[in-house]
């Protein structure tokens, strides 16, 4: 039986974008921004040329938060972190002084990512909650961008190419419909390990996915949404305050349960699923009925067995136990899965609590 732990929710911004004109022109296009920290080298930041206009130049700050306090970005930066926002700026107005001297501009924020990193009470049920909320953010009139690997049962293990099924690594919605910005969601711990090129924190990091799973997802402010919920021409200092973390978490919060948004996709989306294994359950004999909905089964086993259920008239101990015969008989070609609905309700109450 797989060990369940105490599940985690660790809520708050993480990387932040800004703007800003001089009359200084740098020598390089890109800086690195590094800090040093039981003799590893932590990035927090790059500054990029953009554009020159009128004589000054346009620059792009991208500054992740979190890696300014600490290894890694996994917990965002809360409000509990911003009795240290006053070290927080002027250690990055350090770094931009030894660039352009004291002549920096206001640092005018264009862009805020709001997160949360979800750490599981089952590790195994990440990939399958991946696949749960991907299906629950695509749609026949929107497009948006899926990365995605190929998956073979054990029946297909000896295909070269042939994957029976796949499974979802990340995703980006296009701009919302209130054009304040877009979602982004995946695996925190294998985004980290993605991107990791030491190999002592490699192995670190892969040690601790053998112990845990964490979900990560972003709601990503554009300038428009940034003006909305902290108003015009914010800079970083103010958006290291308590006050307008919380505003932010308010505003992150509100949206994750607005109408077609996270919480309310979910939800019509089980709807939908509990629908068409309601009326194909009655079309199918219960092998082909499985075997057709090999996807929901690596879901949740459970919708099979609500479908099984109403077939047998609500029988549910007969629904049951053809479920477990199937279950075995098909364990070559489906990996089945359970407990993604009881884990998405604890991810809920977390979240209502936030």
């Amino acid at each position: 039986m797989q060990q369940k732990h105490k599940p985690q929710l660790d809520c708050g911004v993480d990387g932040i974008n800004i703007i800003f004109s001089s009359i200084y022109e740098t020598e390089q296009d890109v800086y690195h921004f590094v800090r040093n920290e039981c003799n590893k080298k932590i990035e927090y930041a790059t500054l990029k040329k953009a554009k020159a206009t009128n004589e000054q130049i346009e620059y792009a700050l991208y500054v992740n938060l979190p890696k300014m306090l600490r290894n890694t970005n996994i917990q965002p930066y809360s409000v509990l972190d911003c009795t240290k926002y006053a070290g927080v700026y002027q250690f990055l107005f350090d770094q931009l002084t030894q660039l352009f001297g004291m002549n920096i501009p206001e640092l005018i924020v264009t862009g805020i990512e709001c997160s949360f990193s979800y750490t599981l009470a089952d590790k195994e049920l990440l990939k399958p909650m991946l696949n749960y909320i991907t299906r629950a953010f695509i749609s026949k009139n929107n497009g948006m961008h899926v990365y995605v690997k190929g998956v073979q049962s054990k029946r297909y293990e000896k295909c070269e190419v042939y994957c029976d099924s796949l499974q979802v690594q990340s995703f980006r919605t296009s701009r919302a419909s209130d054009c304040l910005g877009s979602f982004k969601c995946y695996n925190k711990l294998q985004e980290q390990l993605d991107h990791e090129t030491n190999s002592e924190v490699r192995e670190e990091i892969i040690h601790q996915m053998k112990e845990k799973s964490v979900l990560r997802f972003e709601w990503i402010l554009n300038s428009r949404g940034v003006t909305r919920i902290l108003g015009q021409n914010t800079v970083l200092w103010s958006v290291l305050s308590a006050n307008s973390i919380k505003a932010l978490m308010e505003s992150y919060k509100k949206q994750l349960f607005e109408i077609d948004q996270l919480y309310d996709r979910m939800n019509r989306l089980g709807r939908d699923i509990r629908y068409v294994m309601r009326k194909d359950a009655q079309c199918y004999n219960p092998k082909e009925f499985v075997l057709s909905h090999k996807d929901i089964c690596e879901l949740d086993y459970s919708f099979i067995k609500y479908g099984l259920a109403e077939k047998y008239g609500g029988n549910k101990r007969t629904a049951q136990k053809t479920a477990s015969r199937l279950k075995t008989e098909m364990a070559d070609r489906i990996h089945f899965t359970e407990g993604l609905i009881e884990e998405l309700r604890l991810l809920k109450r977390l979240l209502l609590a936030m």
